[in-house]
């Protein structure tokens, strides 16, 4: 066998592996990482979806704090990287997650896990099992929080979150326009903005408006419950 041709089969075996590791997941045990979406730490990535290990801690999508765009419209000072639109991040086993996607993202938390992250128009977000979440979401978006959780979530215009269970909810909406359905034995509190006023249901039922510029609190306290929304300037 030539040197040339020697050669050439050790470069293409080493792209082989590079392309492999790539594939293969993401996160510190594996040494790889895929850039979108990007993870980092005990997690492992399939196509647009990227999972956290049992008990593990990660980071999907980059820096909650980065900037992927500067002042001048051009790259972000501190070099960020835009996260992921269309993705799937799962925190299912007592983790710890940061979770930061873009437009259309699906996440979950579950199993007595604790997330907190954002995620901008049209996303879907959940978090059961007993876990703590500290979300924001951009509009359009639905997040769920059951099972006994506690929530505290930043909603934009159009966006809702489901309170059910025994969970403890608090909606911050600075903007105004959310709406809060809370079902079971929940707790909501709403932070409605000045912008538009705040709608709140208890089990199905419109309890009443929470107006805008005020903090609404209560808890519906089974199906005949209609104390959810008791403003306060």
């Amino acid at each position: 066998m030539s040197k040339v041709t020697f050669s050439w089969l050790v470069l293409s075996f080493a792209f082989l592996g590079i392309g492999t590791g790539i594939n293969a997941g993401c996160g510190s045990d594996s040494g790889a990482s895929i850039p979108s979406p990007s993870c980092t730490g005990d997690c492992d990535c399939s196509g647009p979806t990227c999972t956290c290990k049992a008990g593990g801690t990660c980071t999907f999508g980059g820096s909650a704090t980065g900037s992927a765009i500067g002042a001048d419209g051009g790259p972000g000072a501190d070099g960020g990287v835009a996260p992921p639109d269309n993705v799937t991040f799962d925190c299912q086993s007592k983790n710890t997650c940061n979770l930061t996607c873009g437009t259309g993202c699906t996440s979950s938390c579950a199993g007595q896990s604790i997330c907190a992250g954002s995620c901008g128009s049209n996303c879907t977000s959940s978090c059961t099992g007993t876990s703590q979440c500290t979300l924001s979401t951009g509009t359009n978006s639905t997040v769920e929080c059951g099972g006994g959780s506690n929530c505290t979530v930043t909603l934009d215009t159009g966006s809702t979150l489901n309170c059910t269970g025994n969970s403890q909810c608090t909606i911050k909406c600075p903007k105004g326009g959310c709406t809060a359905e809370c079902a079971g034995s929940s707790g909501c509190t709403v932070e409605c903005g000045a912008g538009a006023p705040c709608q709140i249901a208890c089990n199905g039922k419109q309890s009443q408006a929470c107006a805008a510029g005020t903090t609404c609190a209560g808890t519906c306290g089974g199906a005949a419950a209609t104390d959810a929304g008791k403003g306060k300037p």
